[in-house]
Formats: structure tokens, sequence, C-alpha cells
């Protein structure tokens, strides 16, 4: 497995060869709902992007008997292209995979003035209006978190980071009042899931030795796995290609 991207067709063969020896690789809304054992891989993406690579990868998933999480960025680009937006995430619903939110509205506050509980309402609002249940949400890694020092999850009481100062504190000119995620009616945020390990393909590096943390499997306890699809367009693309 390559370090670092561009991932290559190769580097999605290895990474089924290790996902197919899961008990099972399930959306990250199963793990919510209890599904810990330590052969079962929690997968989840987030589509920070570009959507293309996304539903390439849900194909991909579907065909091998994995079922992940989509996080969608409201931020993103491919957001306002509303005929693709609708069309990618029904292919993805289609494949059987989960549709969840990848929340940036203390990014988006602190560039409109906007409320971000508010920005976020909207946005998830619109998600759910598409027919997706939307349980699950996770923070964006926005540049303006690295800036302003601040997670964009911290609107959320459930998600307090004393690290990073109080939770009702200014961050870029915006005031954070926190609700609990109840109130934008969440269930859960994979990064606050009890877990015994985890990986992550985030910058495009992965953030340990892919062979040493699976190779801890399933000793070390459940996995859970990050992939961005904005990696590995080249490699899918080849895939399909072939397929």
């Amino acid at each position: 497995m390559n370090d670092q991207a561009p991932f290559q067709p190769s580097d999605l063969d290895e990474l089924g060869r290790f996902l197919d020896q899961a008990a099972a690789v399930v959306a990250m809304e199963d793990i919510a709902d209890g599904d810990h054992g330590a052969g079962v891989i929690g997968m989840r993406h987030d589509c920070d992007n570009v959507i293309a690579p996304a539903v390439q990868m849900a194909e991909w998933e579907a065909e091998r008997g994995y079922r992940s999480t989509y996080f969608i960025l409201h931020t993103a680009s491919y957001w306002q292209q509303k005929e693709t937006l609708r069309a990618s995430l029904e292919a993805i619903a289609d494949c059987g995979h989960e549709i969840g939110f990848h929340l940036n509205a203390i990014t988006e506050a602190i560039r409109t003035g906007e409320d971000p509980l508010d920005i976020a309402q909207e946005a998830v609002d619109e998600l759910r209006g598409y027919g997706y249940p939307v349980r699950g949400v996770v923070a964006h890694g926005d540049q303006a978190c690295y800036e302003h020092h601040f997670i964009n999850d911290e609107i959320f009481t459930e998600s307090r980071r004393p690290g990073y100062g109080p939770a009702d504190r200014i961050v870029g000119g915006v005031k954070l009042q926190p609700v609990s995620r109840a109130e934008l009616v969440f269930d859960y945020d994979p990064n606050w899931l009890p877990r015994g390990d985890y990986l992550s393909d985030s910058g495009g590096r992965w953030s340990s030795h892919f062979e040493t943390v699976t190779g801890r499997c399933p000793s070390a306890g459940q996995l859970h796995l990050l992939v961005h699809p904005d990696w590995w367009p080249e490699a899918l693309a080849k895939v399909r290609q072939a397929a």
C-alpha cells in the first residue's frame, strides 16, 4: 500500500483484500446501533471536493458486499450542482450505503456572518428533503479550523473540546452557542463512537502505516476506517474501466 495519494489500482486491490478478511464491513450507523464486534470494520467516506469518485467507490464496495457511510459536504462545489448532486446521492444510496452530513457550519459562518446552527439546519434539511434520513454528522477539517483554532463539531454540546477553549467562546467573530445533536435530529458522530483502532487517509496520507494498523486487526478491537474518495479517482477509474 502506498503511504500517500494518488492511490493506484494495486492500492485498491490491497484495501479490498484486507476488507475481505473482516467479519463484516458496515456503515457507521450500524456501529452507532451497537455493532461493536472486534472483527467488524466501520467504514466511512468524507466527500470533500468531488463526488464522482464517491459514486465509483460506492459501486466497488457494493460489488464486494461492503456497506459504508458517505458524508456529504454542504460547502463543496458539487453541492451547488443540484442535478449532479441528487443523481450521485441516489446512486450511492441505491448501492445500499448510508448518507451522512459533513459539517462545515462554523467555517461558513465565519465567511458569511450567519449563525452556524442556521447554516447546518438549512443544509441538512435540504439533504433530508431528498429522502435520506441523515442520522450521522461529522466535522470537516477546513483550513479555517487551523487559522481560528476550532473544530466544526463544536456547535454540539456532546463535542466539547476544552483544549480549544470555552464551549461558548468567539471564533473568527462567530459566537459559539452549542446545542445537543438531537436538536438537529442527529443520532451520532462517528468520531465519538467507541473503537479499538482508527486509520484515515486524511490529507492524502495514511494517519499510520497501513500494514501496521491492519495487522493489528482484530486483536486491537474494532477498526474504524476513513477513506476519502477524493484521493482514489485514478484507482477507481481504472478498476471501473476494467469491470
